[in-house]
């Protein structure tokens, strides 16, 4: 039955990684931990909070993970905040603007003249074939 007893915190954040983001504001002398929730080939992202180039990241490894720190100018933390809440917007942007996919209600007129030549067509054929027999 262990698989029923599963702690709270476990099931409420489902991390990818087990990796943590530590920002340094060099200006400020403030810092904050985050955990990440997902690493590509060119950064490294906390939803909702940072997106911070992969190269500017030190990284080591400590007890549970990875940790990646990222030591930069008050500016550069704000424009990584701002890269990391526009990527998220235009996420759920994305998400909310879906519309399905109306059906086709009605022929087109193309697919209609073609029909009406091809019954022409038989027509024709049929008339033609009539007169020949007599």
């Amino acid at each position: 039955m262990g698989i029923f007893n599963r702690r709270k915190e476990e099931d409420e954040y489902n991390f990818e990684t087990a990796d943590i983001l530590i920002v340094f504001d060099d200006e400020k002398r403030t810092s904050d931990i985050k955990r990440i929730t997902d690493i590509n080939g060119e950064s490294v992202i906390v939803a909702g909070h940072y997106k911070v180039p992969f190269e500017d990241c030190e990284i080591t490894t400590g007890q549970d993970g990875r940790n990646f720190f990222y030591r930069a100018p008050s500016q550069s933390v704000k424009e990584t905040q701002r890269l990391a809440i526009l990527e998220q917007s235009m996420v759920l942007t994305q998400i909310t603007s879906y519309k399905p996919p109306m059906p086709v209600t009605s022929m087109d007129w193309t697919k209609g003249m073609l029909f009406g030549l091809v019954f022409i067509a038989f027509i024709v054929l049929g008339l033609t074939s009539c007169q020949g027999g007599v």
